[in-house]
Order: structure tokens, then sequence, then C-alpha cells
């Protein structure tokens, strides 16, 4: 079998929750199947510096040098190029590691999107398609008016139609799909991601540690994730100023165009002393990061599926999270579910867990065991499964 794998959401620095998972699922397959054929599609201009999964001998990287914009329109307009049988050696395109056996010309049984993007397939390949969330339908508020126009010119349903199979990372994402698109629950598969950091991680707090110079000790409140709106960052913050704790708060993730205005809320706090902004962390530093944390709190409005709560609980710190979306799902008891519309919640669900030792230890066991329940492992084996069951009709 012959399948290739859309990387484009490898492409960017630092990887977002969806490279994430890209990532790491790759890596868990690749590592799993070592009898059929992978090529992983990049496409830039310029160059790229990316996961070339040279040390798997049954998967390749195919490197083409459209111009994003280029490539985008011709996909949406006149549905061509189709990645699987873009030539080599030709308009500045390229194979980066060895060929397949039969060249990427020789077909392919399956194409697999991680995301939703632009593409164009020929009716032959069937295409496989994750899903993470319909943030952009919901809470379109939340987004530039240049990511609403890009979502807008994917063309989610359209895409959703021609998708031969779709997975789902949660079952809130796939209820949230037959809703919204009317899709038989049939199309659709649920498969969780993994968990955790990473399987070495130690989930011992580390107070040598320093994260952009700051030194690290136990006194601060966490969150990881995102810079987004839609996170809630600044009901934490609110939260916290109402519950006015010894610990620290550090807001830690992926700076977006939304990062600006959350600084201004910070600067506007009266505890703004006591509240640091680390943009853009590393993964080693996220890794720090947990490892030091007193407690984390993920007070989202949605997710499809919302991996730094699990990461926490991974490493052992207690968790306050949203009671919205499929958080609960994902977190089930281990952690204090709160909602995330309710200030004097957060900060009530903080207080626990900072005060009280017993429900803490109670926590730190309950959120670390439920951890345990994802992984990449899991996935790539139900992922492989899809595989092999489309390709053979």
């Amino acid at each position: 079998m012959r399948i290739a794998i859309d990387g484009r959401a490898l492409q960017s620095t630092p990887r977002s929750g969806v490279g994430q998972y890209t990532y790491h699922l790759l890596r868990a397959l690749f590592e799993l199947d070592r009898v059929n054929e992978y090529v992983v599609w990049y496409n830039a201009a310029g160059k790229l510096s990316v996961p070339e999964f040279s040390e798997y001998p049954n998967a390749r990287v195919y490197h083409t040098r459209w111009p994003n914009k280029a490539l985008n329109v011709g996909m949406k307009v006149f549905g061509a190029p189709t990645p699987p049988n873009l030539p080599s050696g030709r308009g500045g395109n390229r194979i980066v590691s060895p060929p397949l056996r039969g060249g990427v010309r020789g077909g392919l049984d399956i194409f697999f999107m991680p995301n939703l993007n632009f593409i164009a397939l020929p009716s032959r390949t069937k295409l496989i398609l994750t899903i993470h969330d319909l943030s952009f339908i919901h809470f379109p508020e939340h987004f530039s008016l240049k990511s609403r126009l890009w979502h807008r010119a994917i063309g989610p349903r359209a895409l959703l139609k021609r998708a031969d199979h779709i997975i789902a990372v949660s079952r809130h994402t796939k209820d949230d799909l037959m809703e919204t698109y009317g899709i038989p629950p049939k199309k659709i598969s649920v498969i969780y991601p993994g968990g955790g950091v990473n399987s070495s991680q130690s989930t011992v707090h580390i107070k040598t540690k320093t994260v952009n110079c700051e030194p690290m000790t136990d006194d601060f409140i966490l969150y990881f994730g995102a810079l987004e709106p839609r996170k809630n960052i600044e009901g934490l913050i609110a939260a916290y100023e109402a519950l006015k704790p010894r610990e620290q708060l550090w807001i830690a993730g992926l700076a977006t165009p939304y990062t600006k205005r959350l600084k201004k809320r910070i600067a506007q706090s009266k505890l703004r002393e006591r509240i640091r902004l680390i943009e853009n962390p590393t993964e080693e530093q996220k890794i720090d990061l947990y490892a030091g944390a007193r407690l984390f709190v993920y007070p989202s409005f949605y997710e499809g599926f919302g991996f730094p709560p699990l990461e926490a609980m991974a490493a052992g710190v207690p968790v306050v999270a949203s009671s919205a979306s499929s958080v609960p799902e994902i977190c089930g008891n281990g952690a204090v579910l709160v909602s995330p519309w309710k200030t004097d919640e957060i900060a009530a669900g903080m207080r626990v867990l900072l005060e009280d030792n017993e429900v803490r230890r109670h926590y730190i066991e309950a959120g670390y065991v439920r951890a345990q329940e994802f992984s990449w492992q899991k996935s790539a084996q139900k992922m492989l499964d899809t595989f092999r069951a489309w390709s053979m009709l």
C-alpha cells in the first residue's frame, strides 16, 4: 500500500497543535508500520526546515517548490496540480529523500490530510481527512479577517464531501461534524491523539531550570497553549486577580496577532508584576514549564481535543480545566472542571488545588492515570487499521 501524507502542517515553527499532532502521529505510524510505503509531501518556494523521517526506510519526503498562493489558487480554481502526480526534477520540484519503488507516479492508494487545507486530487485517490474542531464556524470573532477568508476559500463543506473518510479527534468533534454539516456517522471515526509531553520527561519539579532566562520555581500557576481569544486567557487573568494567590501566573504559548492585546491586558492588571508572558517556548522549555508548575489552568471556551491539560496531567501537575466542548471528555475525572464563563468558578477551582493538599494529591494521581490512557501508539494503530480498510475498497 502506498500512502501520501500532507506535511504542510509541519512547515511552521514553532509547531502549532496541529503540527504536534502530525509530527507525533507520523513518527508513531512509521515506527509501527515498516511494510507500507509513505510519501510526506511538503511545498514551499523557499528553503524549509522540516522533519525528513530519514530513519524510517519506508518513508520518503517529496518537496515541491510552488509559491503557496499560486498552488492554492491552482488547486482551488483549476483542480491542479495534484500532489501525488507532481513530477520530480522539473519546475523546481524535487524529491528530497530517495524515491519510492516505482516513483511517486506509480500510483497512490490513499492521501492523508491531518488538517483542513487546499488540495486537489484525482478522483481515484482515496482521501482521509482529520478534523480537529469547528472553531472557525462557532467562534469566527476569534479569528482574524485573513484567517476567516482562508477558511472560506478552502471550502470545508466541499472538502468534507470529497473525503472518503473523516477522522475526528474526539466524540465532541464527531457530533459537531454531524450536526453542523450533516455528515453520516459511519463516515467518521474517532481516533484520539496521544498525550503527554514525551515518554522520557520527569514529573519531579526541577527548581534549577530557567525559561527565557527566568529562574524556575514551583511558585507559579501555568497556562500553556496558543495565545488566542478562545483560550479565555483574559478570563484566567481575571480569576487570578480575584484570587490573589502567592504564586505567580505564567502564560506561555504560540504567539498570534492576539498577543498584542493580551500584553495590554496584562499591563493594565494591578498584579502585572506577578504575571509573566512567555512567547513561543521551545519543546525543552515546555517540558521545564510543566515540571516546575504548581498548578495548570486551561479555561478554554472551545476545544476539539486540547493537548495541554493532558500534557500537564502526564507531568504530574494538578489541573483546572474548562467544562465546555471536548475538554471534559478528554480530562475525565483527572481535572477540576469549571465553567469558562464564570470567573468565580475558575478562581474557586484554583483555590482548592492550591490550598487543599488532600484534594491536590487526589487530582495529581487521577490526572496522571487518565493521561496514560492516551498514547500515540494506539493512535497510530487505529490510523493504520483505517488505511488498510480503505485500501481494500
